[in-house]
């Protein structure tokens, strides 16, 4: 679990580890909290407020699934919405977490349909 002192969150050990490990050493200042199904990230609400939005595996495979059938230029994602180029960014960083953090989950279909 996440703890916070200062302003300052800081998650569990082993999360930590991961997060560093997918991150290459250097975790970005908007990756807040993460898990095996969830991962907490910082975005802003507008130009100078940021809100924490958890994001699932249900929100991204919701996402990619119904990314085709969309028309809207302003699409959501785990409660968070914007332009479809920038939240399909985000919507893949939030995948590629998922599939390297629980693998198992990935093993009989590694790709969804509308993913690149």
């Amino acid at each position: 679990m996440k703890e916070e002192k200062n302003g300052l969150h800081y998650m569990s050990d082993r999360m930590q580890k991961k997060l560093l490990e997918f991150y290459r050493n250097s975790i970005p200042d908007h990756v807040i909290d993460a898990g095996k199904s969830h991962i907490t990230l910082r975005l802003t609400d507008d130009l100078c407020n940021y809100r924490d939005y958890v994001v699932t595996i249900c929100d991204v495979h919701s996402f990619f699934a119904n990314l085709k059938k969309r028309r809207e230029p302003i699409v959501a994602l785990g409660g968070y919405s914007g332009e479809e180029a920038y939240m399909r960014n985000i919507a893949l960083e939030c995948l590629r977490w998922f599939k390297f953090v629980s693998p198992e989950e990935f093993r009989e279909k590694m790709r969804y349909p509308n993913e690149p």
